[in-house]
Formats: structure tokens, C-alpha cells, sequence
């Protein structure tokens, strides 16, 4: 009978599974149609990090399962001149379903993106509707309803829909409930542990809180319960192991994620300030926009009704309702206090969409809703309780600046739409069973399914509407200008004879975006020591330091064996330029020392390539700067009549010129020295007298007069000269693996091999096969001893952790395969 029984429910709940996903999928492409974006028409979605970070690592996931990156899933040869790849595909990429960015074409990366988004908001729909039914059977219809509103919920819509990783807990929150429920149940224990690892593989982020979220679900579904407290307490233990065992299971993912984030450029840590009550609860109601800065709560006007009736519903156990009525008040007050709101960002307050765990709270919401109705539809005292409750949230909103000129009137329509369905519903349900009419109920139903529809694809209008204005969308999607791109750079490289520098004009990933191997990297987890290097040689970068940026200049492009550039025209057209560059591994008879500095926040970059390049091309002269009431300043130097000038003033923002010249940018972006820093940058020749006259203007916000070591005159010819030496002496052959650099050198080669790759923990190097060893930091670049005449240099990267991580998955796994065969004899004997 057990058996029947669950193969009865399992078919029960298809049906509303599959009307979830499927409204759901069409709620969000009817939204996209009337709004006009891609891939429906001209406007973009790509919205902040998803055009600028998420499109291009999926594009460097597609050449990577297709054989054509410049690296594999352990690094990755093309961003930021060679970086680990692993962690940040665990943190982008870990869904299974990214690997769905295969099936399509190369320039349909967008697309892609944007099928995987649909089907994870449909799946996480459909989720909610099945595990719905679990801990008490009830209308499927209603289950359907919530799954929608689940799964197009205001942090759906708003959070989510533009970073797609996060998504990945939208799903994983119903489907941890439903651990919980296996827990209580002493069912599927093994497959408890594959669901934790696969959704903690997915983004770990949001399984974080997706994990707390399933334990107060499952506290308030034991507190409810009748089992005994040995029962219960036996649960727990199941379910805390489900989620240990699961979590070590990834620990090769997890722990080199770990580690990467420690080592990561770190972020200045967002100050929370809790919205006012009135702010915090108009995001309950239907068209509220914060883009970020406040709570996503909406789960659609039905739902919450639905939830608000559970203290007035009588046919519900008043310990069930004193129960889920704290739990949700409790939940919702934790956004509220910072010590609690730490604790669900895993006490790291971000400085950006400081409410990422309201899709915790939209979970509750719906599964209080469930509570509500699975016992009875509640009955007209139950419904008018609700319908005051919603209007004292509305009441208390009103004044809210996030409600939109339409908010309440839809509110008031789909809530008296709401109100007379189930108020009929009810009335048919009282008739006796041989009057009841089928076709009434159905056509209620129908109606509450299309207020939900209607009323979230509105919601989905005015939250990607309003977000266009406040987070300033990139190009639509690939077009013929960056297929011409990706064409010319293809044809330009050589690939590890050079390295081909596609530049950051796009976004700060291009490299992975349109192929080559450059500086520009966009990640969170982006190496502290790389910025760093990067910086201390005079490159920009943005985002609080994690997305480095190009450097145009000739003694960088020498030091990291850049041999082709592309400089794009204004309308796109790709123009590559050439140059005579050293070898990825060249050979220094004696390193350098580190230049000195007194200022830590602006380093002498020309003494810092004048390093790695193991010659001095440059000199760096003193200077008078002068400050006008206009906030202009004047820098006047000597230097060599003929060399070529360049102004390295980072943290700053304005721009600079020799008089007559052109303007050149310090910084475009914003907030400079906080979310941007300036690169080094070309003014020209320096004039046939010497006098080098330098006009900086800051603009609006006067910074004051630049650091030391600011300007630097650069040498042509002694560069040329110390390029051919280094090219003499380099390496004669250099071929990359994966995650692996091979040089042959030339006879004779004594001192150091300098790797023109940034030095990373997890690099190991040998010559001419000998013992592995660390290789020496060289100012921030890969060097390694040549004690004897050498013939062949071979490095090896092995992300950090990783090892370590395999011996805790590997240690889980036998574990739950332990557990498996255990319970498998465990039934045996039962039913022998």
C-alpha cells in the first residue's frame, strides 16, 4: 500500500509541477515581448554584472567544452595573463544546467543565458508546487498557483533574473524543504546527500542560505509535528548529515573556492542600514521596485493573501498557526537587524544588493500560504482576516516612494478578484456532494491562475522598466561588429608564442568574450597579488579593484609577451597592431630588486617595469606642479627631448594633456580611487627642448596635486634594444597545456627564468626534470632558479585546496555509499 500510495502522490503533483513551470516560463517571456528586450527586440537585459561578467564566462565555458579556449577548467590562460579558473567556475558556473550554453552557436551566448535563466525560474516554480504537497496533501491547483508565485517572486524579478548563478538557490530552497521532509520521513537518505551536493555545487552562495532556510523549515514542520522528541531529534541528526555529507562531496569545488576568496582583491564592506517599515513592507505589494537596495518580498497578491488568512483559518491546528506565524515574523525581522542580516550573508556584508536572502522569505511566505489551504480553503471570517491584514500592509506602505502609480490599484483588483473566487469556492465546496457543480470550481481557478499570471508579468514589466534606469544596460547582445572582432583576433594570434591583447573597451572580461589573451579580468575572485602586479606597473581597473583593465603601453607589452594589440575604431572595426615581442619565458642572468617607494598608494611603476624588463628604459624626473583657483593643475619637468612622456596618477579622476594636445581620460568611471583607478597614460612626445609642460584637470572635484614618480619619460630605442636581447636569449620554444607551461631554452641559459605570468599559489616548477619546486616571486611574475646551464623549464598549476578537497570528497563519498549498502541490507532483512 506505501508503495502505491507514493507512486499516487508523485503523480499528483505532475500536474501542478508542470503548470508552474509553464506559466512561469511565459510570464517572464510575455514580460520580455512587451518590454522589447532581448531576445525579443532592441533593448538590453544585460543588466550591470550579467552583461559585463556572467555573458562573457559563459563564453569562455562554451570554448572550453568545445576546445578552443586558451586554458581549462583549472585555469585560464586568457584573463588577467593566466588565472585560476576552477573557483570562479564554481561560483558562475557550478549549475549544471550552464553546461546547456554548449548546444548553441558562439554568437548566441546571450541567447543561451537567457534560456538557462528561463528554465531555472520555471524549474524553481515547479519545485516549490511539488514539495508543496508533501507534508499534507490539498488542492492542486492551489499548489500550481504558489509554485508560480514562487518562482516569479519580486526577488525572482528583481535580484535574480539579471545574475543568473543566484537563481541557482531560488531552486535549491523548495528542494531542501524537501530534505526536510525525507529527514522527517527517514526516506531517501543518499538521495538527500545528491541534492545538498548538487545544489551547493550550483552557487554556494545562495545554498548558504538556502540551508539555513531549510532548517527553520524544518524546526517549524517538527514543532507541528506529533512525533516524540526522540523522533524528532533523530531527524535533526539525519538532516544535518544529509547536508555534512553533501557539502563534503564538493569540497573539491568548495574548498579552492575558499581559498580563492581569502586570496581574492577584497571589497570595501557594505554598511546596512534597514529600510523604514513603510519601504520594507511595500515590497510585499505588486509593482514595487527597489533595484536592489530594499527587500524583494512580492509573492503576488493571491499567495499572500492566502498566508495573511493562517491566523484567522479555524480548520488549520492553532499550534501550526502559532508556529508558521512566528516563523515568518521572525524571518522577516532578521532582515531587520544587522547582526541577523550579517548572519544570512555569511557575515559579509555586501556593498551592493544588501538584501540577497529575501528569496528565503518569498519560500516561507508561499509555504505559510500552503498551511493555510492544505487543511481547508478558508472560509469567509479566515479570508476577510487576510484581506485586513493585507490592508494594514497597505495602509502602512502608502507612503512608500517604491510603490508606482499602479501599485495600489492592482493590489485592491486582484485582491477583491481573490476574495470572491475562494469566497465562491467555498460556497460550492458547502454544497452537498451531489449538487456540486465541477465546471464553477475550475473557472475559479482559472480566474485566480490569471490574476497571478497577469499580475506578476506586470510586476515583471515595471521591476526590468525601472531597473533600465538605475543600472545602465550594456550593448543588447553579440552583433556582426563583435564577430568581426573575435575574427580578427582569432587570425591575429599565436597563441603561446604571444600573447594577443584584445583590450577592455567592451567590458572588462573581453578576453574571455571575444578570445585573445590580455589583462582584463572581471571577477570576485580576482587574485589580491594580480591587482597588485597590475597596478603596480600602472594599469587601471574598477569595481573596488576586482575587474582589471587593459594598459596600452609597449614596456608592459613587452614584459607580458603581448605581440598583438586590437585598438577597435569608434564604430567597432577592429584594427590589430603588431610588435617584435619576447618569448612567455625569457632568461635574466640576475634579478633585480624590488624599487623603493614612500608612497604606497601611488607606486613608481616605471621603476616597476623597468624591473621585470631587466633593463632601464626610463627615466622619472622631478617635478613642479602648480595649483589654479580653477582646481587645474600645471606639472612642469625635463626630460629627454624625443623620449615619450606618460602620467601615472591612479585613485584620481579627470584628465591630462601637453598644451595643444588632445585630452586624455584618467578616469572614466566612477568614484575615483573607491570603485575605479586610473591607468598610466600616453601624452606624447616630449618636445625638442626638453620642457615638458603637463595640464591636468580635474574637473568638478579638485584632488589635489599628483603623487610622486607621476611622470615618466620612456626611451624607444633602449627599449627596442632590450626587447631583441631578451628575444636572443628567451626561451627558443614555449608550448601551454591546460593548466601547464613548457620552455625549451637555449643552450647555455644560466641565472633565472622569468615567466611573464602572474605568481599564484598552486604553481609548481621543475628544470630539465628535476624535483618540482615553488617558484620564486619576481615582482609579482613566476621566476625560477637556473643553477646549472638548464634546457627545459616545466610549471604545473593546481589550484589551491584542491587536493585536500578531493581526499573530504572522496572520504564523503564512501561514506554515502556506506549509508546506501546499509540501507539496501537494512530492507533486505525487512523483507525477507
Amino acid at each position: 500500500m506505501g508503495s502505491e500510495d507514493g507512486t499516487v502522490r508523485r503523480r499528483s503533483a505532475v500536474l501542478p509541477a508542470v503548470v508552474a513551470f509553464v506559466v512561469v516560463a511565459a510570464v517572464f517571456t510575455a514580460s520580455g515581448i512587451i518590454r522589447g528586450t532581448y531576445p525579443f527586440g532592441s533593448l538590453s537585459r544585460s543588466t550591470n554584472d550579467l552583461g559585463t561578467q556572467y555573458i562573457p564566462f559563459f563564453a569562455h565555458l562554451w570554448d572550453v567544452l568545445h576546445g578552443r579556449a586558451q586554458g581549462d577548467f583549472l585555469f585560464n590562460w586568457q584573463s588577467a595573463f593566466g588565472v585560476g579558473f576552477l573557483a570562479d567556475a564554481g561560483v558562475d558556473l557550478g549549475s549544471p544546467l550552464s553546461l546547456l550554453v554548449g548546444l548553441f552557436p558562439r554568437d548566441r551566448i546571450d541567447l543561451a543565458v537567457y534560456v538557462i535563466t528561463t528554465l531555472k525560474l520555471g524549474l524553481a516554480a515547479a519545485a516549490m508546487a511539488v514539495v508543496l504537497l508533501k507534508p499534507r496533501p490539498g488542492p492542486r491547483w492551489v499548489a500550481a498557483m504558489l509554485g508560480v508565485s514562487y518562482g516569479v517572486c519580486g526577488w525572482a524579478l528583481d535580484d535574480g533574473s539579471y545574475v543568473p548563478m543566484w537563481l541557482d538557490g531560488l531552486i535549491a530552497l523548495p528542494m531542501f524543504f524537501l530534505v526536510a521532509e525525507w529527514s522527517l520521513r527517514r526516506t531517501n537518505r543518499v538521495l538527500s546527500v545528491l541534492v545538498v551536493a548538487v545544489f551547493w555545487l550550483s552557487n554556494f552562495y545562495t545554498a548558504y542560505m538556502a540551508t539555513f532556510a531549510g532548517g527553520i523549515y524544518l524546526l517549524a514542520r517538527l514543532l507541528t509535528s506529533d512525533l516524540s522528541w526522540s523522533l524528532r531529534l533523530r531527524s535533526v541528526i539525519r538532516h544535518g548529515i544529509s547536508f555534512a555529507l553533501g557539502m563534503a562531496l564538493v569540497a573539491p569545488i568548495l574548498l579552492p573556492i575558499i581559498t580563492a576568496n581569502r586570496a581574492a582583491t577584497p571589497s570595501p564592506s557594505g554598511i546596512f542600514r534597514p529600510s523604514a517599515l513603510d519601504v520594507f513592507l511595500s515590497r510585499l505589494l505588486p509593482l514595487s521596485e527597489g533595484v536592489g537596495k530594499t527587500a524583494s518580498l512580492y509573492v503576488g497578491t493571491v499567495a499572500l493573501l492566502l498566508a495573511l488568512t493562517l491566523p484567522f483559518n479555524r480548520f488549520v491546528p492553532w499550534r501550526s498557526r502559532v508556529i508558521w506565524v512566528i516563523t515568518i515574523v521572525g524571518v522577516a525581522m532578521s532582515f531587520r537587524w544587522a547582526p541577523t542580516q550579517e548572519f544570512w550573508h555569511a557575515f559579509d556584508t555586501p556593498n551592493g544588493s544588501q538584501y540577497r536572502e529575501a528569496f528565503v522569505l518569498c519560500g516561507l511566505l508561499v509555504a505559510a500560504a500552503w498551511v493555510a489551504v492544505a487543511h481547508r480553503l478558508p472560509g469567509p471570517l479566515a479570508l476577510l482576516g487576510g484581506g485586513a491584514l493585507v490592508a494594514v500592509i497597505a495602509a502602512l506602505s502608502d507612503g512608500s516612494r517604491l510603490l508606482t502609480r499602479h501599485s495600489m490599484f492592482v493590489l485592491i483588483v486582484s485582491g477583491a478578484v481573490t476574495l470572491v473566487a475562494l469566497g465562491t469556492i467555498w460556497l460550492l465546496r458547502r454544497m452537498p456532494a451531489t449538487r456540486r457543480l465541477k465546471l464553477p470550481v475550475a473557472a475559479a481557478f482559472a480566474v485566480l491562475l490569471a490574476v497571478v499570471t497577469v499580475e506578476t508579468t506586470w510586476t515583471a514589466i515595471i521591476t526590468d522598466e525601472y531597473r533600465a534606469k538605475a543600472l545602465t544596460p550594456s550593448a543588447p547582445a553579440w552583433t556582426g561588429k563583435e564577430t568581426d572582432q573575435l575574427n580578427a583576433i582569432r587570425a591575429a594570434g599565436d597563441w603561446p608564442k604571444y600573447r594577443t591583447e584584445p583590450g577592455t573597451t567592451l567590458t572588462p572580461n573581453d578576453p574571455m568574450l571575444l578570445g585573445g589573451q590580455g589583462a582584463g579580468l572581471y571577477s570576485s575572485l580576482l587574485p589580491s597579488t594580480t591587482n597588485q602586479l597590475l597596478t603596480g606597473l600602472g594599469f587601471g581597473w574598477s569595481g573596488y579593484g576586482r575587474a582589471s583593465r587593459t594598459l596600452d603601453n609597449p614596456v608592459t607589452d613587452a614584459i607580458f609577451a603581448v605581440g598583438a594589440r586590437m585598438r577597435p575604431a569608434d564604430d567597432g572595426t577592429p584594427h590589430i597592431s603588431r610588435s617584435e615581442a619576447p618569448p612567455l619565458v625569457t632568461v635574466q642572468r640576475r634579478l633585480a630588486p624590488a624599487p623603493a617607494s614612500t608612497d604606497s598608494n601611488a607606486p613608481n611603476p616605471y621603476a616597476r617595469q623597468d624591473q621585470l624588463l631587466g633593463s632601464k628604459v626610463y627615466e622619472v624626473p622631478e617635478y613642479k606642479g602648480t595649483r589654479f583657483a580653477t582646481g587645474e593643475v600645471k606639472l612642469v619637468a625635463q626630460c629627454t627631448p624625443g623620449t615619450t612622456a606618460y602620467l601615472f596618477m591612479p585613485r584620481v579622476g579627470g584628465r591630462a594633456r601637453q598644451p595643444g594636445g588632445s585630452w586624455h581620460e584618467l578616469s572614466s568611471t566612477r568614484r575615483p580611487g573607491i570603485n575605479t583607478s586610473s591607468a598610466m597614460i600616453d601624452l606624447g612626445t616630449v618636445p625638442a627642448t626638453g620642457n615638458l609642460l603637463i595640464e591636468v584637470n580635474f574637473g568638478e572635484a579638485p584632488q589635489g596635486i599628483p603623487p610622486e614618480n607621476a611622470i615618466g619619460c620612456l626611451d624607444e630605442k633602449a627599449l627596442a634594444g632590450a626587447v631583441k636581447g631578451l628575444r636572443a636569449t628567451g626561451a627558443s620554444d614555449v608550448q601551454a597545456g591546460g593548466h601547464s607551461l613548457h620552455a625549451t631554452l637555449r643552450p647555455g641559459s644560466k641565472g633565472w627564468a622569468v615567466l611573464s605570468v602572474p605568481k599564484l599559489d598552486g604553481w609548481t616548477c621543475s628544470v630539465d626534470g628535476a624535483k618540482a619546486q615553488t617558484p620564486r616571486n619576481f615582482g609579482g611574475l613566476m621566476a625560477v632558479q637556473l643553477t646549472n646551464p638548464a634546457k627545459r623549464v616545466d610549471c604545473t598549476f593546481t589550484p589551491a585546496g584542491l587536493r585536500r578537497g578531493l581526499a573530504i570528497g572522496a572520504a564523503a563519498a564512501v561514506l554515502t555509499l556506506a549509508i546506501a549498502l546499509t540501507g539496501a541490507a537494512r530492507r533486505r532483512r525487512v523483507t525477507s
